[in-house]
């Protein structure tokens, strides 16, 4: 290993070189869910991945999701095709440990449970940061995994009083896509309208094909054999209005969308009941700032109302209301802002009230979140850095908590970088967890929240002109009151905290390169190794995974791209609806390929077509459920 590494490195300093003289370095990107202020990334100690448009269409990808499951240290489940849950695991921890923030706001369900990125498309998102490790410290709970930091299109940055971009599509399963932003910019004012919608008559949820496999316990197991396609529709909509004047600005955001995703809730009933779940969101921020980056002060501040209403149909009826205030205050103190050395200290605080009632309750729950935190930051000229953060979180339900985080990088050379951090986390149970739900699954008002102490170091490996990037990472966590589920009678459950340690560490290997200005590739491979208290694998957590790319400029009009996706063995639960019994299953490893071609007609009009899993690859992500075998998609789209 040692050895193939210095080969790597010799060749990464080697093409620099040559590069160097070929072309200027490349233009640098901030990093803004790191750090309680935007950091260049070049500057930043944690493990981050940051995507952009460009990087969305050359991962021939459509959906949010799609392009997340590309990144190092990612798992991916989903509960059937288009629409259908879809949840991701950051470094092997839970799905309700990954803080999704988007254009500021913080996503993550009042329910507790994690994001569904089932049916967010990636029309209107202009670029995704993926930050990895404990991010408590500057994210509160949900941050045990990291952060998924999405922000959409706005007109800020257009150089013209009015702009049109949109984007026509349609692909296999009779899927439908449309999407149009306008959006502009004059005289520090600027506007984003946005509209999209998305329709698909999908695949089962439930798997079509068959798939057979022997549980540990030695059971046979057969899955499959569902007819019924499950259709997806959604439809969003949003106004951005703001003005930014680099030392004082004002925005206003407001947003709906409405879903409809068919799922199966058993196979029995798969034709008998059409199961669905109707979802309305609307979202409403209002955010300012006073003072710029380079004065020694700067002000912050926002507050922001995500309101839920969601309704299941079908064999089993419910219905849920949630709504979530969120306001917050952050002050930066900007020290040494000229000179080889510069500091920062910000110091903010939080206020969270959530409010959810449905049809398992008799009166509505609530949850209320106060918290105080502070973060220092020191950078030098040549890329050390050190970062000191601290978060005190007092809760109306659970135990108060403080919690802490370090982080720092330091550069060997010009073309070697060490980094580390380390940090402490927690994630407060779930509503359901706590208050139980549908008389099946009980109250535990005795539930602690998780609590991580984990971290990463890693050695950065990139030629003079970074061109050419290899990241090695090392990261480990262990979390002691993790939250299981027992049972208390026959078919009654509650959620209760685990005794032991559960421990989860692996290693992250990123390569990123532009080999010329028309020839780009990427490639990451995850080992993780994961172990509950019992010393069993966490459930759908691969032990391998590794993904590759290339996209290749062939002339000014054709452009091609290429993605292979290695998913390792991995178990699940599966559970039997007619014994009301569960097993572990191991699943089968399996591997995707896509290509992808788009030719520009005009200079504003772009075609493009993509062909997903190409070898039509029969597999699944979750046991039971379905997946999409080969399909394919045609787009337009182009910008006025």
């Amino acid at each position: 290993m040692q050895k193939a590494l210095s080969i790597i490195s010799v060749l990464l300093i080697a093409s620099g070189a040559v590069a160097t003289e070929q072309t200027t370095d490349l233009s640098p990107i901030n990093v803004y869910s790191a750090y309680a202020a935007p950091v260049n990334q070049d500057q930043t100690a944690s493990s981050v991945t940051v995507l952009s448009e460009k990087d969305f269409d050359n991962r021939n990808a459509t959906y949010v999701s799609d392009v997340l499951k590309t990144v190092p240290g990612v798992a991916f489940s989903a509960s059937g095709g288009r629409g259908t849950l879809s949840n991701f695991y950051l470094r092997g921890a839970d799905a309700n440990h990954t803080s999704v923030i988007i254009d500021g706001v913080k996503m993550n369900p009042v329910t507790g449970y994690g994001f569904d990125f089932g049916g967010l498309s990636l029309s209107n998102v202009e670029r995704i940061e993926i930050l990895r490790g404990e991010q408590s410290a500057l994210w509160g709970s949900d941050a045990m995994g990291g952060v998924i930091y999405i922000t959409t299109k706005t007109g800020l940055y257009k150089d013209k009083p009015f702009n049109i971009d949109f984007d026509l599509g349609t692909g296999s399963h009779r899927t439908r896509d449309a999407s149009a932003t306008l959006s502009g910019y004059n005289d520090g004012f600027y506007y984003a309208i946005h509209g999209d919608s998305h329709r698909t008559q999908g695949i089962s949820a439930y798997s079509s094909d068959t798939f057979r496999y022997i549980a540990e316990n030695g059971a046979k197991i057969t899955s499959g054999g569902a007819v019924e396609k499950d259709k997806f529709h959604r439809d969003n909509a949003s106004v951005r209005l703001g003005y930014d004047a680099s030392d004082k600005g004002v925005e206003v955001l407001a947003g709906h969308s409405t879903q409809s995703a068919h799922y199966d809730n058993s196979l029995a009933g798969e034709t008998l009941f059409d199961d669905f779940t109707r979802t309305r969101e609307t979202t409403l921020k209002l955010s300012g700032y006073l003072g710029g980056e380079d004065e020694l002060f700067k002000q912050k501040a926002g507050v922001s109302h995500i309101k839920t209403d969601s309704d299941t149909f079908g064999a089993w009826m419910s219905a849920y209301h949630a709504k979530k205030l969120n306001a917050n205050y952050q002050l930066d103190v900007n020290f040494d802002r000229e000179g080889a050395i510069k500091q920062g200290l910000s110091l903010l605080t939080e206020y969270q009230k959530s409010k959810y009632d449905s049809t398992s309750y008799l009166n509505e729950k609530s949850l209320t979140e106060k918290s105080v935190a502070t973060e220092y930051r020191l950078f030098a000229e040549d890329e050390h850095s050190l970062t000191l953060s601290g978060r005190y979180t007092d809760s109306s339900e659970y135990k108060d908590a403080f919690i802490g985080r370090v982080a720092g990088a330091y550069r060997l050379s010009p073309n070697f970088k060490v980094h580390a951090s380390f940090g402490s986390a927690i994630q407060n149970p779930t509503m359901t967890e706590y208050y139980g739900y549908d008389g099946k699954y009980l109250a535990n008002p005795d539930l602690q929240a998780e609590k991580s102490r984990g971290g990463d170091a890693g050695l950065l490996i990139e030629s003079k002109d970074k061109r050419h990037s290899l990241d090695v990472t090392y990261f480990g966590r262990q979390v002691k009151n993790f939250i299981g589920t027992e049972s208390v009678a026959p078919y009654v459950y509650r959620a209760v905290n685990v005794d032991g340690t559960t421990k989860i560490k692996g290693v992250e290997v990123t390569y990123n390169g532009k080999l010329t200005d028309a020839f780009t590739a990427y490639a990451n491979y995850t080992y993780m190794q994961t172990k509950d208290s019992k010393g069993l694998a966490l459930i759908r957590r691969p032990k391998h995974t590794a993904n590759a790319g290339i996209a290749y400029q062939i002339t000014e009009q054709w452009g091609a791209d290429a993605n292979i996706a290695y998913v390792g063995k991995r178990f699940d639960s599966y559970y039997d609806e007619f014994t009301y019994l569960s097993s572990r299953v191991k699943l089968p490893s399996y591997t995707l390929l896509n290509l992808g071609v788009n030719y520009q007609l005009t200079e504003n009009l772009n075609v493009y077509v993509n062909l997903n899993n190409v070898f039509d690859k029969k597999y699944e992500h979750t046991v039971g459920y379905g997946q999409e075998g080969r399909h394919i998609y045609v787009g337009l789209k182009g910008g006025f």
